[in-house]
């Protein structure tokens, strides 16, 4: 696996979709590579952030608006 096969399995990894192979080469290249284990841990951060931020009532309404805005 290289850090291009990596980053596009990323996502998956971290929502736990991959088969137990698919796993195991994630695992064993990050084990190898410094930089995609960084953005790795940048995204599992980037989650944890997004679910304390939500968890924390309702967002106001102009960042509701402007997040519609860039999502749809």
């Amino acid at each position: 696996m290289n850090c291009g096969d990596c980053l596009e399995n990323l996502d998956s990894y971290l929502d736990r979709e991959l088969t137990d192979a698919e796993l195991s080469e994630v695992q064993r290249h990050m084990a190898d590579c410094p930089p995609c284990e960084d953005l790795y841990k940048l995204h599992v951060n980037m989650k944890r952030l997004v679910k304390v931020c939500c968890d924390q009532g309702e967002a106001p309404a102009h960042l509701r608006s402007k997040l519609r805005q860039i999502l749809f």
